[in-house]
């Protein structure tokens, strides 16, 4: 059996169930929450893949309410969603469950696992409260202090109201007679409340949740001793498995519904977004998320804007490029394609095969996603919307090199810290600048210019930082010159990242209203 993807319940998760012909037993992947199942994804992925080689099926998924799942206000939905993962498996066949959680899906995990049930805990917090509290702290400092909104709290990559709040922080460990085994840091405790269980001591977490998604590395050791453990616990003997019934479109309500997509030579995976209200030559508007991050976006920002385009009368598709989501094989090694040629031939591939005519097309991008609208040349878009743009090169990068430089700016060795502070101690700020302008070839002007000049109308939507490096890097002169076709949009208490609520209330509004604006008799 390969990799089946679709919905399955009420209200649906999404889900993917991989496995063998006949599998030993079957493993429940529990998704990490916010933006830590965003940076955990392909080592999920991972996971699944070399489970599927020992012979042990498994199910990732999206909790209800939360990624490509319906809508959902549950607070209970995580655990809730975790036990419907478990039995989807079983209506395939497979007996024997195991429940794997890592961060802080360790504390959904224990509290979904049945009492026969194994589990596996990875790098996990202490207690629904610790990972409160030390999410509450950490939004605080990268959003600010005003994360509230309509009664929402924004953490980071996940809003929760009271009632959530509630249940996350009451989750909780307790002891354990079945199998059980704690993967921690080195020096790390085991969870007290777990009782007497295995310990492990790994390497690679920090390295995979303490830094963003372009500096996350996949650790591969960590991924095959949680693989080596869950094969030594499975039966030897194998159970023929059955396709589970899975749903192969969501109707996320009695307009909108979402199917997935393979497109492309490459089979990149998607979700396709339409609505009753879509007219047969409705515009379509094409998603790219930014960083290494899937299709998804900030706190999931893509797909409400997605279902809200739909819901206005267009067709929307969100993409996984190469080397994110589920696109592309996953490799413990592998290199990201952070502003590369592979990423801009992903996006004509794509524009191929939706074979739409320009003046119907637009496309809005975030971050590295922005970068890549805005490359969208030969293909002649009618509108381009850049949300969080950063890097203004025409030249694309080697695959991997982005990412490569920015750790060692982030984490550089001793001698690259000594030449720093000489460079900086003795190189003029006004050369600095000059250098670090020809690092984005061409700067604003050089990015924009192809675009405006065959017809594309240009929108960025900037918090102050990207502001800042769009006027540093000649953004005002471009404003100047292409009036009427490029147009800026400054959000002052917005982040580039997006975790800010109203930063990604003023995206969504604004997209909203440009693709309403460019093509307004059929929207």
């Amino acid at each position: 059996m390969s990799t089946l993807h679709g919905w399955s319940g009420s209200p649906a998760v999404r889900v993917a169930v991989q496995s063998p012909p006949a599998a030993r037993a079957g493993v429940v992947v529990v998704p990490p929450l916010g933006q830590e199942g965003v940076i955990a994804y392909r080592t999920l992925r991972l996971l699944a893949d070399r489970l599927e080689a020992r012979g042990l099926a498994s199910v990732r998924y999206d909790t209800s309410g939360r990624g490509d799942a319906a809508p959902d206000t549950d607070p209970h939905a995580q655990v809730r969603s975790a036990g419907h993962a478990a039995a989807l498996l079983r209506s395939t066949g497979v007996e024997r469950i195991a429940f794997v959680g890592l961060a802080s899906a360790a504390l959904v995990a224990a509290g979904a696992v049945g009492d026969d049930d194994a589990l596996v805990v990875w790098d996990p917090p202490a207690s629904g409260r610790a990972w409160l509290r030390g999410q509450r702290a950490l939004a605080t400092m990268t959003i600010g202090p005003d994360r509230v909104v309509d009664g929402y709290e924004a953490l980071i990559g996940i809003d929760v109201d009271p009632a959530e709040a509630d249940v996350l922080g009451a989750l909780a460990y307790a002891p354990r007679s079945a199998p059980t085994v704690a993967f921690v840091r080195e020096g790390a405790p085991t969870p007290r409340a777990l009782g007497p269980v295995d310990r492990v001591e790994v390497t690679g977490s920090a390295e995979l949740l303490d830094r963003t998604s372009m500096h996350a590395r996949i650790p591969g050791p960590a991924v095959d001793a949680v693989v080596a453990w869950l094969d030594g616990w499975a039966p030897t003997a194998a159970t023929p498995v059955r396709e589970p019934a899975l749903q192969d479109v969501l109707d996320v309500d009695d307009r909108v519904s979402e199917r997935i997509v393979r497109i492309g030579p490459e089979a990149l995976f998607g979700i396709e977004t339409v609505s009753s209200a879509q007219g047969h030559d409705a515009p379509t508007v094409l998603l790219h998320n930014g960083s290494a991050e899937h299709r998804v976006g900030a706190t999931d920002y893509q797909v409400a804007l997605a279902r809200d385009l739909a819901r206005d009368g267009a067709r929307v598709l969100r993409i996984d490029r190469r080397g994110t989501g589920e696109s592309s094989v996953v490799r413990a090694d592998e290199r990201d394609f952070m502003f590369a040629q592979e990423w801009i031939d992903d996006q004509a591939d794509v524009l191929d095969a939706l074979d739409v005519p320009p003046e119907r097309l637009a496309l809005v991008g975030m971050c590295a996603g922005a970068w890549l609208a805005g490359r969208a040349v030969e293909q002649q878009p009618r509108l381009v919307v850049e949300i969080s743009p950063n890097d203004y090169r025409r030249t694309p990068a080697a695959p991997g090199s982005y990412a490569d430089r920015v750790r060692a700016v982030d984490a550089p060795s001793a001698r690259r810290r000594r030449a720093r502070t000489l460079y900086n101690r003795w190189v003029p700020e006004p050369v600095r600048a000059l250098l670090a302008r020809r690092d984005r070839i061409g700067g604003v002007v050089g990015h924009v210019r192809p675009l405006v000049r065959h017809g594309t109308d240009v929108v960025l939507v900037v918090a102050p930082e990207d502001a800042e490096l769009f006027d540093r890097l000649g953004g005002r002169r471009a404003v100047r010159r292409w009036s009427g076709r490029l147009d800026v949009v400054r959000v002052p208490e917005g982040d580039h990242a997006l975790f800010s609520p109203a930063m990604r209330a003023a995206v969504r509004a604004e997209v909203r209203t440009r693709v309403a604006a460019t093509f307004p008799a059929r929207v």
